[in-house]
């Protein structure tokens, strides 16, 4: 989307620096790694063995690579708000602050309870809501709720390519993506273990082959460092086909 809106906004191909796409793909490659290692484990059990008899190995195998791919995120954030500074601010648009930071922090502390508020009652009708509408619970985890959930970094993004700051709408997207996969994933499975509740990165074939060919084409669209609305028409229908996908299979 943010390539086809930098096409909109009368740029036929936008330009961005490559090596904070670089950076945060080859992280979501690790991320990637993290997930497959479990899941190929967990496919590759011989017939005679079930998947029960392993599940401590998966388990503790999740654990481990939990823990250093939340150490490989915070890396990240000492990369780029320590020893890379001032090249990622040459990223940002800078814009006079509208409110202190004491009342900054007073909004976002109360953002952050409203979030967790309407987040419980979001998840405690996804099931309601599958059933019903007859929708695969992974259509909705994997497609509706991401786009709900991150619609404000969407326009954000969406916004900022308009104007051809491509940078950092490519800082919004991709980052948010490698948040996801090295932090907020792994920080669960992590809670899980602490809670005493059995939490895995063993996805399904057809999870860890989607987040993998994703991860690898999107890397190959942005390796050259620029961008133009047919890239983005493949994304979207990569996107889409992922999608439809979702809706025939039972996840």
């Amino acid at each position: 989307m943010c390539f086809l809106a930098g096409h909109f906004g009368g740029v036929k191909n936008s330009k961005f620096s490559g090596d904070g796409a670089s950076i945060n793909m080859s992280l979501l490659f690790v991320g990637s790694f993290a997930m497959l290692v479990p899941s190929y484990y967990l496919d590759s059990i011989v017939a005679n063995e079930t998947k029960a008899d392993h599940a401590a190995a998966v388990l503790n195998l999740s654990h481990i690579s939990a823990i250093f791919l939340v150490i490989m995120y915070v890396q990240l954030m000492v990369y780029q708000l320590v020893t890379h500074r001032a090249a990622e601010d040459k990223k940002e648009e800078h814009e006079l602050p509208e409110l202190s930071f004491a009342s900054s922090l007073i909004v976002l502390l109360l953002a952050t309870l409203l979030v967790a508020v309407f987040s419980e009652f979001l998840v405690g009708s996804v099931d309601g809501f599958t059933e019903s509408a007859s929708i695969p619970k992974g259509f909705v985890g994997l497609i509706l709720l991401p786009i709900v959930g991150n619609a404000v970094e969407h326009i954000t993004a969406l916004r900022v390519a308009y104007k051809d700051n491509m940078e950092l709408a490519m800082g919004v997207a991709v980052g948010s993506a490698t948040q996801i996969a090295l932090f907020v994933t792994p920080v669960c499975v992590i809670a899980g273990w602490i809670m005493g509740v059995p939490m895995t990165l063993a996805f399904n074939s057809f999870e860890a082959m989607t987040y993998i060919f994703s991860t690898l084409i999107v890397y190959v669209i942005v390796a050259d460092g620029s961008s133009n609305w047919l890239e983005g028409s493949i994304l979207l229908t990569l996107y889409s086909l992922i999608g439809l996908a979702l809706l025939e299979i039972q996840i």
